[in-house]
């Protein structure tokens, strides 16, 4: 029997410019975060770097992490 798993967000594959990417919207900790996905064209066969880029548009870009008080921590 499968487990359940809970969505946090979606992403739409797009035309660019430089090819194809996907663009959507992630919720992690209670906040909504744009996001982008592109291929890794830097890639080189057989090496260990990523097959793709997750970046964030520079507008929506935090500044920090959330800060979590120590009474929110369940442990």
């Amino acid at each position: 029997m499968s487990e359940e798993r809970k969505s946090i967000g979606g992403l739409w594959l797009k035309d660019g410019k430089n090819g194809k990417y996907f663009s959507g919207e992630i919720e992690l900790f209670g906040t909504k975060q744009h996001i982008f996905i592109f291929k890794n064209m830097y890639k080189e066969e057989g090496s260990n770097q990523p097959d793709y880029r997750i970046l964030l548009p520079k507008e929506d870009a935090p500044a920090a992490a959330p800060k979590i008080a120590d009474e929110e921590i369940p442990f």
